[in-house]
């Protein structure tokens, strides 16, 4: 008897519950209402369409965002005084600034300028780029930041040695995405 009334409750509740009309007042979501639905077919029928200000500046395309690029360094605390090293940041500066940390790198970087990048060998295309030396080994780093393919920023990198022929080749370090409407240029330097 207790199983035949559990049983007619699930029933019932069930039954209830999968009831799929909505009450009078209630209008379901993706129905339009009779005025909107006789409105939408007034405007059809007269052909009219009206386009806003709004709307035309919604579909045009956003003017390019310009973000300037610079580095800054901060020396490393708690290093051999005898061998230095500081951490380089890529610093980005748009609607927001972002810091894109680069690395550790020995002693003060140099900002190469184009007269020292071509005489450096750093790729022709580049934004901008810095160089670190330790005259103790005669060893450095090189980096150069560059707009590269598909909406990306390169960030390329080598080794540099002063006993070497020649200069070792820039290789690929980091790719980072950028939006479509970004204009990348390298911020102005002060002197100091």
């Amino acid at each position: 008897m207790k199983y035949v009334s559990l049983s007619l409750l699930a029933a019932t509740l069930l039954a209830t519950s999968c009831n799929q009309s909505a009450p009078g007042g209630e209008q379901p979501a993706g129905q339009p209402t009779e005025q909107a639905a006789g409105q939408s077919a007034d405007t059809t029928a007269s052909g009219a369409t009206s386009t806003t200000p709004a709307d035309a500046a919604d579909t045009a395309p956003a003017a390019p965002e310009t973000v300037q690029l610079s580095f800054r360094f901060k020396p490393v605390a708690d290093v051999d005084p005898m061998m230095p090293k500081t951490t380089a940041f890529l610093v980005m500066k748009g609607k927001e600034t972002k810091e894109i940390e680069l690395g550790r790198f020995i002693g003060k970087p140099d900002l190469v300028d184009a007269e020292k990048a071509k005489r450096a060998e750093f790729p022709g295309s580049m934004l901008l780029g810095f160089r670190s030396y330790d005259p103790n080994s005669g060893t450095g780093d090189d980096l150069a930041v560059m707009q590269g393919t598909g909406g990306r920023l390169q960030i390329l990198q080598r080794r540099t040695d002063e006993t070497a022929d020649k200069p070792k080749e820039f290789q690929t370090a980091r790719e980072i995405p950028m939006p479509a409407n970004i204009q990348l240029e390298a911020a102005p330097v002060g002197k100091k």
